[in-house]
């Protein structure tokens, strides 16, 4: 982590250069290179919980719910000027020799989960608070005549806040950080260079809807997993890793809960036990790896959880591969392994109502 990007994670909202834009001449520079197609990123036509996160925050929210989006003012720069690009997130560090099976020493730390108790706050209204960076891709046309296709790429932190109702009322607000850098080829990312802070309001397909009660056995989480969304059951490793990510942004869980995802997680093929860790906050805890493939990508996935009492704390992505026919990170003069996203639960809960903050 450079200085810069450990003094603005200090500061947590206070940054001394929030107020920060760029000159008008470069805004419009930016805006007229060419025209963004964010709507043709082959992401879009996968589902939620399933996607590769080459779009993020609320536009990915509302391909699958019916609702609306409202444009907030940028929290920290006037006049509607493009908020954050940022340069790829820093890895973080893990103490530990060569990784080993992780299979007993998650299924040990689902015996101390389970001992938890219940999530806090009171309602009905699941609240979960996170922060992290995520991986844009865009694609875009730049000229008129017979344009070449130009490829542009953006490292974005978000603080996120989520709600959702029994009855899949949801609520999503999406707030992105202050510049820090940008990569790749120029192209023209207008729709996105518009975006700044934003609010979803809308409702979830029935489908995407938890029970109230989770299952605390494995064998019973993992078909409630297995079907989330339509279509038929996904019992494959990645379905039910993409399903565990949706899961913990969507829903608060009790101790008997995460500890009945922590062993669906340890009969994954190939979990892995890489050490202890610490997270962007500082938050240290036991690292846990699996690696899975699925139609577009070999994709690793890592969670790391509270030693004490179970509590996942930061998870990321880092794509391995990928099917040319859903990108590869050549195009954007990236390379593999590639970090995808980086994700720290800062708080989740139970609220009374949408948008009511603990």
């Amino acid at each position: 982590m450079d200085d810069l990007t450990a003094l603005r994670n200090a500061l947590n909202g206070a940054d001394p250069a929030a107020g920060a834009a760029p000159a008008p001449e470069a805004r419009h520079r930016a805006r007229t290179d060419a025209i963004a197609r964010l709507e043709e990123s082959p992401a879009m036509s996968r589902p939620l919980w399933r996607r590769i996160p080459f779009l993020v925050g609320g536009a990915a929210a509302a391909a699958l719910a019916v609702g609306a989006a409202v444009l907030l003012p940028p929290a920290d720069e006037p006049g509607g000027i493009p908020s954050a690009y940022a340069a790829p997130p820093e890895p973080i560090e893990v103490v530990g020799g060569d990784p080993v099976d992780g299979t007993d020493g998650l299924l040990a730390l689902a015996g101390v989960t389970e001992d938890r108790g219940p999530a806090p706050g009171r309602g009905r209204v699941g609240f979960v608070s996170t922060s992290g960076t995520e991986l844009v891709r865009l694609t875009a046309n730049a000229g008129d005549d017979d344009p070449d296709e130009t490829h542009g790429y953006r490292y974005v932190p978000y603080e996120w806040n989520e709600w959702t109702g029994p009855g899949g009322e949801h609520r999503s607000d999406d707030h992105p950080l202050p510049p820090l850098d940008k990569g790749g080829e120029e192209a023209d990312h207008e729709a996105f260079l518009e975006r700044g802070s934003e609010s979803f309001e809308d409702t979830l397909h029935p489908a995407l809807v938890w029970p109230e009660e989770l299952p605390a056995d494995p064998e019973g989480l993992e078909e409630v997993l297995a079907g989330l969304g339509e279509g038929p059951e996904d019992r494959s490793p990645a379905g039910i890793v993409n399903a565990v990510e949706f899961l913990y942004g969507t829903r608060p869980l009790a101790g008997t809960e995460e500890a009945a995802v922590q062993r669906v997680l340890a009969g994954l093929d190939g979990l892995e036990y890489l050490g202890t860790a610490a997270d962007p906050l500082g938050r240290e805890g036991e690292l846990f790896s699996v690696e899975v493939e699925d139609e577009a990508a070999v994709t690793e996935f890592r969670f790391l959880f509270d030693a004490g009492d179970g509590t996942l704390l930061y998870r990321d992505s880092t794509l391995l591969s990928e099917d040319p026919e859903y990108g590869s990170a050549e195009d954007y003069g990236l390379s593999y392994p590639l970090t995808a996203a980086q994700v720290a639960y800062v708080w989740s809960g139970w609220v009374g109502e949408v948008g009511e903050r603990p």
